[in-house]
């Protein structure tokens, strides 16, 4: 059930954050393992790795409950947040850098031009790569504002 008079999430939600999240982040770094260093010699030069398309099509899995999780976070999470200024600056950056994430994974997706593609993928997964600091980031400013509520 989720909290009514804070911004804390249910413990499903965090659950179902926690889960996909990690698994899109671990799919990702896989992928990324395999597209740079998992290739193997073929006949004719360097070959894709067997497993990368599979990474690719877990990651793509996992983001549709990632994205459910986001979803419901604009219900309650956000706007009860919006209150707490000190969690604003870290709430922001998480949520723009979600928002890149989506906006660069759709791109390489649907965007298939040969020029803008491997710089999407640059962004992309430099962005994916550094989300779980600022997760952090974000995690730590709760739970620091929320000791000092109780100590006051």
């Amino acid at each position: 059930m989720p909290h009514r008079k804070s911004a804390k999430l249910a413990p499903w939600q965090i659950w179902l954050l926690t889960l996909s999240g990690g698994a899109l982040w671990l799919s990702g770094c896989g992928w990324l393992l395999l597209h740079y260093f998992g290739q193997a010699q073929g006949e004719f030069g360097p070959e894709m790795n067997p497993l990368e398309p599979w990474m690719m099509k877990f990651h793509g899995l996992v983001l549709i409950p990632a994205l459910l999780g986001i979803g419901g976070m604009f219900v309650a999470h956000i706007p009860k947040g919006w209150t707490h200024p000190h969690q604003r600056i870290a709430g922001i950056a998480l949520c723009a850098l979600l928002g890149l994430l989506i906006i660069s994974g759709y791109m390489l997706y649907y965007v298939g031009d040969e020029v803008l593609r491997p710089w999407t993928s640059i962004v992309h997964w430099s962005l994916g790569i550094g989300l779980p600091a600022v997760f952090v980031w974000h995690y730590i400013n709760g739970l620091r504002a929320r000791r000092r509520g109780r100590t006051r």
